[in-house]
């Protein structure tokens, strides 16, 4: 057997976290044929190589602080009403929106 993705090498790959009587049962499968799968996987291929981990580093972009302009404002009253305003323009008659909302 190739070290595929077959139903087969995924039932042998559950094995190595549950008991393989378990797997075969739940997966209504022979125990014996899942065990000389399991036979099949644990002899070493000759063919292939020692793998090792591809890890590449992925250098970080720099983080850029944004951008404060305008007004953002957060306000909570105590019955759990919240009031939260952006505007581009920290122009706005805040006192008396803050009042108004504050008031009720």
């Amino acid at each position: 057997m190739t070290g595929g993705n077959t139903l087969w090498d995924q039932a042998v790959a559950l094995t190595t976290v549950l008991p393989y009587t378990r797997v075969a049962k739940h997966l209504r499968l022979s125990a014996k044929d899942l065990k000389s799968h399991m036979a099949v996987e644990s002899e070493p291929h000759l063919a292939t190589g020692p793998t090792t981990a591809g890890f590449v580093e992925v250098p970080l972009s720099p983080v850029q602080p944004p951008v404060l302009s305008g007004l953002e404002v957060e306000l909570h009253r105590t019955d759990g009403a919240r009031l939260r305003i952006h505007s581009p323009d920290a122009a706005l008659p805040l006192a008396a929106i803050v009042r108004s909302f504050l008031e009720v």
